[in-house]
């Protein structure tokens, strides 16, 4: 039973890491019978193991029509990011506290990873070192309860990002931003720099915000014959 469980917690972390990587997006279908033939689980554990991720908001269970990656709200996006400012605000002022020459080093081989995957073109693996970073702080910090509702709230940011990202964005204008905000955050940390540290963090999410198409596009007078000229 417990090499069972074992087995669904790695291929829950399996499908986490496709959605913080925007490899699984918003909306996709996720068939019984192909996760069955692809992680060699039983139908039963297949049903059992969308069900979990149904509970943490990765996935909507549709009677009849199956389970589909999850499609946030504009209002669940906004719940998302204020919750995640109040909890790394307080993972990054913990951390920035007593940051060591030990935890210095790991923040920096991890931002070397990120820097490489954007070096290479690997867009994927980027985005998922991003959401990495961030839960490293949190464990970093030792703050157990807190990490555990980031790395509940990282996938759903990430299904976020991939739906309400503006089109300029996803064509790649912004790219290199979180890397260099990162940066900014790892110097603050290691220098003990709390409040700039905390500031920083609040800077980087609410920039990330920004980035999304969260209000519905202003209404425009539809011109019928202009759009049926060719009738």
């Amino acid at each position: 039973m417990n090499n069972k469980n074992t087995d669904l917690d790695k291929v829950y972390q399996r499908i986490w890491e496709a959605i913080v990587a925007h490899k699984l997006l918003p909306g996709t279908r996720l068939k019984e019978e192909e996760l069955c033939d692809t992680f060699g689980l039983s139908r039963g554990f297949v049903r059992k193991l969308l069900l979990q991720l149904s509970y943490h908001k990765l996935v909507n269970l549709v009677p009849n029509s199956g389970a589909f990656v999850a499609e946030p709200s504009p209002e669940e996006a906004r719940d998302i990011f204020q919750a995640r400012r109040l909890i790394e605000a307080e993972l990054v002022r913990e951390l920035a506290s007593k940051c060591t020459l030990r935890e210095k080093k790991l923040l920096q081989e991890h931002l070397e990873k990120e820097h490489q995957a954007l070096e290479q073109g690997d867009q994927s693996l980027r985005i998922r070192l991003s959401g990495e970073f961030h839960l490293l702080i949190g464990k970093l910090a030792n703050k157990p309860v807190l990490t555990s509702f980031l790395h509940e709230i990282i996938p759903r940011s990430s299904l976020i990002v991939a739906l309400y990202q503006q089109s300029g964005v996803r064509k790649g204008h912004h790219h290199a931003g979180p890397c260099s905000e990162h940066n900014e955050l790892l110097e603050a940390i290691a220098g003990h720099h709390t409040e700039r540290a905390v500031q920083l963090m609040i800077d980087h999410l609410n920039e990330i915000e920004a980035r999304l198409q969260l209000e519905p596009p202003a209404e425009e007078d539809v011109n019928l014959k202009h759009i049926f000229a060719d009738f």
